[in-house]
């Protein structure tokens, strides 16, 4: 899959890459990740995907209504079944198809920015690709949204409602309950490369698949004279 338009590729392969010391690949980390991350945490794309949930919710609630139409054995009924049904496709089919297209661009775009926070860690460029509220933005709301979920399914379960009421409560309740948890873990994501970047270097694996060197020790057959070495890199 290729990467989103104007949007950095991933790391080189450790053949291909162009830098010629640690300071070169730090500022070309910054950038690429800052490009990255910007994306990752666009305002515009928490807002479509909370959109395309209530769209969707929508179109649940119709098709619910549609089918329910649909069996009470009317003419009129039946008419207006299939009408709601054709607004629930018409809600339901773009709005899941946008959230599947969205996903995969986070998927490749999320790999992407764990792949070139592997490279290296400075928490002194933190600042050069650090989205200042951008994570909390999507955790918040995302956090409300789960909770709303799981609260309309417990009721839908617990509460003594109708077997009409049921499926369009239970249905909406786990729309936003998925919608919340795909926001949630988009920001935790986020919130672990910064907590990686900030955390001292005890020489210890970070769980990102680095092992860390000692930074005033140049590595075995590292190319770098700054204490640079090859081990930071991660494998493609």
């Amino acid at each position: 899959m290729t990467p989103p338009i104007e949007l950095p590729s991933p790391p080189p392969g450790p053949d291909e890459r162009p830098w010629k010391d640690r300071a070169g690949l730090l500022e070309e980390r910054a950038r690429a990740m800052g490009a990255l991350a910007r994306w990752y945490l666009a305002p515009h794309r928490a807002l479509l995907l909370w959109l395309s949930t209530l769209v969707f919710a929508l179109g649940w609630s119709l098709a619910v209504s549609g089918f329910q139409f649909l069996v009470k054995g009317e003419i009129i009924e039946h008419v207006l079944g299939v009408i709601f049904l054709g607004l629930a496709l018409g809600a339901t089919v773009p709005s899941s198809l946008g959230v599947a297209s969205g996903i995969r661009r986070d998927v490749f775009v999320g790999a992407c920015l764990r792949d070139w926070a592997e490279l290296e860690r400075d928490p002194q460029t933190l600042p050069h690709w650090r989205v200042s509220g951008g994570a909390l933005l999507w955790l918040g709301p995302s956090i409300v949204l789960t909770c709303l979920g799981l609260a309309l399914g417990g009721f839908a379960v617990f509460a003594d409602i109708g077997t009409e009421s049921f499926g369009t409560v239970a249905g909406i309740g786990i729309v936003f309950a998925v919608a919340g948890a795909l926001g949630m873990a988009k920001a935790i994501d986020y919130y672990r490369l910064v907590s990686r970047e900030l955390r001292p270097d005890t020489g210890v694996p970070d769980g990102f698949g680095r092992d860390a060197c000692a930074p005033d020790a140049p590595g075995p057959g590292s190319p770098y004279d700054d204490g640079f070495c090859d081990e930071v890199f991660c494998s493609d």
